[in-house]
């Protein structure tokens, strides 16, 4: 991939005028409570937060960081280009009665942020991957604010969890026109996929901002990352600390954890590519199966995410010649591991797409591929050493 200096979701964002990372918070109690639990599975209960000094990048609309604000961190810098963003946030933090630390706002790209200052804890959500040359720049900058010892936490789109959103995207090009205008194209894909959306009960987000987040934004599909190569990018310089799903036992003796024995990057590597096939549905809990057949599938579902960009409208004629066949290879491999249900639902997406012509109607009446959403956003936790 020929290196860019920019970001491919920060463009779509101001050429539309959005920042559809709104979440429901009518109920704050509830909002703060998810929070809190993630933060506690990657490793960061509140008393870790305060005190400390807090960078968070691409926070969006400042709806995570109200409550990172309430943890009572010493400084807590926001780091946000996109215009709508920063005036949700400010926003946002003038509505907060809650006592919490008023943050300092940098309204500017990550690339042109520029500090002396290094940080007990670094956060962002949701970029960058580890595809684009730019998004690898922007990742190893990232962990450059960290203090040793310090904690990382970002969130990672494995392209495996990334599969039912690739077909959603191939079936939605079919639906809607390049010349319809982006409301519209917005509203076609809300009437086709909000029998699917109204699944997953634990979503936090509208419709509208799913589907512009996913469907329509050019960047998801260049957005996927593994902690594998999130580790080759950083250099190895921090070691995996915890994981959202939890992805690694280590049974290890701790008296043995000395010298190039401690291996812990190496151990969670080795435990992740032991259940990575999950990632495909979330309605799955963790099995293990061969570590060979997961990466042979996770490279199928990077090769898969490439194809979904590059030919996603292009038609029934290239779907059937470029994409179809790395879809049976992806069947193929999980057919004997995985519920029936998984595969049912790529079978039924494969067989819409190979229609001359996709309705609105067909999308809405899916049996099977409704309910199929894979885990996209996961999370990693880091200790610098």
């Amino acid at each position: 991939m020929r290196n860019n200096n920019q970001s491919i979701e920060l463009e779509y964002y101001k050429k539309n005028n959005i920042s559809p990372v709104h979440y429901n918070l009518k109920n704050l109690k509830k909002h703060f409570e998810i929070r809190s639990s993630l933060y506690q599975l990657l490793g960061v209960p509140p008393k870790l937060v305060y005190g400390k000094d807090v960078l968070e990048v691409a926070p969006g609309s400042g709806h995570n960081s109200i409550y990172t604000a309430t943890l009572m961190p010493a400084t807590y810098h926001l780091v946000e280009p996109n215009p709508l963003g920063c005036q949700d946030i400010v926003n946002i933090f003038k509505k907060l009665s809650l006592r919490h630390t008023k943050p300092k706002l940098y309204k500017l790209k990550l690339g042109n942020f520029k500090t002396k200052k290094l940080y007990d804890i670094v956060i962002t959500e949701g970029w960058p991957g580890g595809y684009l040359d730019f998004d690898k720049r922007m990742l190893k900058k990232l962990s450059s604010f960290l203090k040793p010892g310090g904690i990382m936490l970002i969130s990672f789109f494995p392209p495996i969890g990334g599969m039912a959103t690739y077909l959603r995207r191939l079936i939605g090009n079919r639906i809607i026109s390049n010349s319809d205008n982006f409301k519209d194209q917005t509203n076609s894909l809300n009437n086709a996929f909000s029998s699917h959306l109204i699944n997953l009960k634990s979503m936090s987000r509208s419709n509208e901002h799913w589907i512009q987040d996913s469907m329509l934004n050019p960047y998801i599909c260049v957005a996927h990352n593994t902690p594998e190569l999130c580790l080759k990018i950083l250099n190895h310089k921090l070691q995996i600390y915890n994981s959202v799903p939890k992805f690694a036992d280590d049974w290890r003796w701790y008296k043995s954890l000395h010298g190039k024995s401690k291996n812990f990057n190496e151990n969670f590597i080795l435990e992740y590519n032991k259940v990575s096939h999950s990632l495909i549905d979330y309605r799955i809990n963790s099995s293990r199966r061969s570590i060979k057949k997961n990466r042979e599938l996770e490279k199928f579902c990077f090769n898969f995410a490439i194809k979904t960009k590059n030919n996603e409208r292009l038609g029934i004629k290239k779907y059937k010649q470029n994409i179809e066949p790395l879809l049976k290879k992806i069947i193929q491999n999980i057919k004997k591991d995985l519920p029936k249900n998984v595969l049912q639902a790529l079978i039924e997406a494969n067989n819409l797409l190979k229609k001359k012509k996709i309705d609105i109607y067909d999308v809405k009446e899916m049996k099977y591929f409704s309910s199929l959403f894979g885990r996209e956003q996961c999370y990693l936790s880091f200790i610098k050493n």
